[in-house]
């Protein structure tokens, strides 16, 4: 997670705002009737005594978390979509940007920054790229494990009533837990991914993780490029970027590609964001006016703000759970009867990638190894080559003695 939605990478031309703007408008239309019909279908059903409505369900519990398992439960919330920032991975070791004595933005004074938000700004990455890179070292998900909110995602996601995540995260911890990619949208992009600045090309990730995010270390392209000289070919030797949003860069096309999915959105799941930067903020409006919205948050954002801050507060339709993203998260999962399921897939997931991590670390070990072990053996062949032609003053010795270190002779 680079991000809080205090200061979310946006796009440095209006393009990302004007196509979610668009998809409003188209979406505005539909959702009246949308919300109208299911107002109609809700009166006509309570007369009846037939099946009821999501809206009848939100009104018969005072419990925020309690009316969503029971939407949850009784099938009508099959379409589940997620907004997450910051607030979900905090606990999981990662700062988020502004907290006092702990925030990103604190934590970076020691780096000597003109100003804190530079070392996401890609001007500055371009000229000073060592910034960025010892941050990466400290802050790298590959430290830190998923957090039961993560875990919720592929949970729900089994059970079949997840249809989308948007994160504003960059710490690839959704996938981590094990969520499918196809179901994740990252609007300001990850680690995951990386490109070389000069040629465009994939940098293999491997090399990334082991010289910048273990080591800190600024990391070039080492891909062959052709020389200036006809047939004469040289090293890249462009600047490496993990594919993360910076300041002045447009979000990923597969976030608007995917934002129609909101339509559908039976249920919408906002936790641990501040919604105050668009085009990310203006998501929570884009499903239909029938659509239930919980909001789990230290407090009350967007148009949750209008919400008593007290701990089951609600309105017919948005819903308030004030605290912790895993605290939140626990007690849904228990009115859902599924924490046997949740506590088995977080020890399995810890499990696994305590496992990747140690093959990882050995893989890396044993390269290092052989690097060092090498230039140990370089260093002491021209060790004793220089005592061989010291010795004897002759030059036809030196190749003799190259010879000899090589055991070519």
């Amino acid at each position: 997670m680079w991000e809080t939605a205090e200061t979310e990478p946006q796009s440095s031309s209006t393009r990302d705002e004007t196509l979610v703007d668009d998809a409003r408008s188209e979406d505005s239309d539909s959702t009246a009737s949308e919300s109208e019909s299911s107002e109609a279908s809700g009166s006509s059903s309570q007369q009846s005594g037939k099946e009821t409505t999501a809206e009848d369900d939100l009104e018969s519990e005072d419990d925020p978390l309690k009316r969503v398992a029971r939407l949850i439960k009784s099938g009508k919330a099959k379409n589940i979509i997620f907004l997450l920032g910051a607030g979900i991975s905090t606990s999981a070791g990662i700062p988020d940007f502004r907290s006092p004595s702990t925030g990103l933005y604190h934590n970076l004074q020691k780096l000597n920054l003109p100003f804190p938000e530079a070392v996401f700004e890609l001007g500055f990455f371009k000229d000073r790229p060592e910034p960025f890179w010892a941050l990466a070292k400290e802050i790298y998900p590959g430290k830190h494990y998923p957090t039961p909110t993560h875990y919720l995602l592929p949970l729900l996601n089994e059970h079949n009533v997840l249809r989308r995540v948007f994160t504003q995260n960059i710490d690839t911890l959704e996938t981590l837990a094990g969520l499918p990619r196809d179901r994740l949208v990252e609007a300001h992009g990850s680690f995951a991914t990386s490109h070389c600045l000069k040629c465009r090309r994939e940098v293999d990730r491997d090399a990334v993780l082991r010289a910048g995010v273990r080591n800190g270390q600024v990391v070039r392209c080492d891909a062959a490029s052709q020389g200036a000289k006809k047939g004469k070919k040289s090293v890249c030797g462009g600047l490496v970027k993990p594919d993360i949003v910076f300041f002045g860069e447009n979000l990923p096309e597969r976030f608007f590609r995917l934002i129609p999915d909101l339509k559908s959105c039976d249920l919408l799941v906002v936790i641990g964001t501040s919604l105050q930067v668009r085009p990310f903020s203006s998501l929570v409006d884009q499903v239909p006016r029938s659509c239930p919205r919980l909001l789990i948050n230290r407090e009350p954002v967007g148009p949750f703000e209008y919400i008593s801050r007290s701990r089951s507060a609600s309105s017919s339709r948005d819903m308030y759970w004030e605290g912790d993203a895993d605290e939140g998260v626990w007690k849904l999962v228990k009115e859902l009867g599924w924490e046997d399921e949740l506590e088995e897939m977080i020890e399995v997931g810890r499990e696994e990638i305590d496992r990747k991590e140690r093959e990882a670390t050995g893989v890396a070990d044993d390269r290092d190894e052989g690097e060092e072990a090498a230039k140990r053996k370089a260093e002491k062949a021209s060790k004793d080559v220089k005592e061989v032609v010291d010795e004897k003053g002759e030059g036809d010795e030196l190749e003799e003695a190259i010879k000899r270190q090589l055991k070519l002779s």
